[in-house]
């Protein structure tokens, strides 16, 4: 979960406690438009600037104003790419674009239905996606979310808070940390534990320095007490049952 919005003019429109679990940049597939659109241009500029002749020299003036013109849009959309967020909190999904006149919308989570991905080929091949977010009630202000990068990642961080849902499994991030337990206690395993080896006490069990002799022959079911001389009618404490005995 992400610790800070990075984008700094977003954060001001966030709320104290929320907590932000995806930020979103649209994916870098939207600049391709204004860069063909250079390359065009530039293209077309110096095909013109060879192609007419010195008599028509003033007109050339207006063509380059136009590549100007082309670069300065162009300019304009890798600005609004570079400020357009949408970020997914545990309360709401906000989306903040404009870089001088700023733009934002949002959608509470409660009011959240369904969220619907979708990946063109194009999009499965480049890396990105797009969310269609129902609501309940009136058409929202916020409801698709286009070129979304790490499509995958991001759609399962963002149902995570949707839906109430968890992206990890709490048992096994605790087991991470244990070693793996067998699933029963073998006859040989209670044996070593009680201290006894081939049938024959050798010290170090549980009740270790009794003095009482405790040669008994191993067995599935056996217990502590009926390694004493003076056990009573009490079984004490049975091993889970081991199919290797068997």
């Amino acid at each position: 979960m992400a610790e800070e919005v990075a984008h700094r003019g977003l954060r001001r429109y966030l709320l104290p406690g929320e907590n932000p679990v995806a930020e979103i940049r649209h994916h870098g597939i939207v600049l391709v438009k204004p860069a063909a659109a250079v390359i065009a241009a530039t293209a077309l500029c110096l095909w013109l600037d060879v192609s007419v002749s010195d008599a028509n020299s003033g007109f050339l003036s207006y063509i380059w104003f136009f590549w100007l013109a082309v670069l300065g849009w162009s300019a304009w959309q890798w600005i609004e790419w570079r400020h357009t967020r949408v970020v997914a909190t545990d309360k709401r999904i906000v989306r903040f674009e404009g870089w001088i006149n700023h733009k934002v919308s949002m959608m509470p989570l409660k009011k959240v239905t369904d969220m619907g991905y979708e990946r063109s080929l194009l999009g499965r091949v480049l890396g990105y996606g797009t969310f269609i977010l129902e609501s309940a009630g009136q058409d929202q202000a916020l409801s698709k979310i286009e070129f979304v990068p790490d499509p995958d990642d991001n759609y399962r961080a963002i149902c995570s808070v949707v839906f109430g849902m968890s992206l990890h499994d709490e048992d096994d991030e605790d087991d991470n940390g244990d070693e793996e337990q067998p699933a029963w206690e073998t006859s040989q395993d209670f044996a070593t534990r009680l201290g006894v080896v081939d049938g024959v006490y050798v010290g170090g069990g549980p009740g270790d320095g009794d003095g009482v002799d405790r040669q008994r022959e191993g067995s599935i079911y056996r217990s502590r007490d009926l390694l004493r001389r003076d056990h009573d009618a009490d079984t004490g404490e049975l091993p889970p049952y081991d199919p290797d005995a068997y």
